[in-house]
């Protein structure tokens, strides 16, 4: 069974189905925790990890699609997009999906986002 978190920004609550691997285990084990999300380079928003999660063995990807969360280990960064994304040479884990519109309000944030994530 998948499992899946509440992922609130700037107050508004969605859900979020997480994919089956152990980046996600490691990142489920940090939860609760709050995050100020940065906007970075028009497609997405991001913050660093309390701590940072194992990527070995876990499948890797240079497409990112709009509504899906993705950590990038080079920053230890997690992340929530808002536009597609095609990173290569760079490469990130695929989290999970926000299951609601989540591209329309982060598209109209501002430069930080307010996040909360919790055990669904």
């Amino acid at each position: 069974m998948r499992k899946s978190i509440k992922l609130t920004l700037d107050g508004k609550e969605y859900t979020a189905r997480l994919n089956d691997n152990r980046t996600v285990e490691d990142i489920l084990n940090m939860v609760p925790m709050k995050l100020t999300l940065q906007r970075y380079d028009g497609h997405e928003y991001y913050s660093s990890l309390p701590k940072k999660p194992s990527i070995k063995g876990v499948p890797m990807t240079s497409d990112a699609h709009a509504g899906g969360i993705y950590y990038y280990d080079g920053w230890n960064a997690f992340t929530v997009l808002f536009g597609d994304a095609h990173i290569a040479p760079f490469e990130v884990v695929h989290i999970g999906d926000v299951n609601e519109d989540v591209i329309s309000q982060l598209a109209a944030a501002g430069a930080n986002v307010e996040a909360k994530i919790e055990v669904n």
